[in-house]
């Protein structure tokens, strides 16, 4: 959907605010520049509810925008998320375990090869 157009917090507010977002499911987000304000807002979107695949990679995301996404109130479809090539060191994957909103979140990718199936644990598949 918006994959590597160097979107940042301040311009996709304009997309957190259309009505449009409502019927949007799987939301492509890769290679931009939301960072984890980025994240909180998307976390706190009311209009993203029916989202259930959500792909992050390289988007300057921390631990601490994971922990707002295992927090959203919103996100309760999510069943996918991408997110390779962030900054991420475990606590906020952790809080995605935990998170008793997104119980619907299934599988999440954090780096290249390893996929966590949240019921199964990790695996890795080395890609290419």
């Amino acid at each position: 959907m918006a994959s590597g157009i160097a979107l940042t917090p301040d311009v996709i507010r304009l997309l957190w605010t259309s009505e449009t977002m409502k019927e949007i499911t799987w939301l492509d987000l890769d290679d931009n520049q939301l960072g984890d304000e980025g994240v909180r807002e998307l976390a706190d979107c009311e209009l993203l509810a029916s989202i259930q695949y959500l792909n992050l990679n390289k988007n300057g995301v921390t631990d601490e925008g994971l922990i707002h996404l295992a927090r959203s109130k919103y996100l309760t479809k999510l069943k996918r998320l991408h997110l390779k090539d962030n900054a991420i060191q475990g606590p906020g994957i952790l809080a995605l375990f935990d998170s008793e909103t997104l119980e619907n979140l299934s599988t999440f990718q954090c780096h290249d090869g390893w996929t966590c199936k949240k019921r199964e644990g990790w695996r890795y598949r080395p890609q290419g």
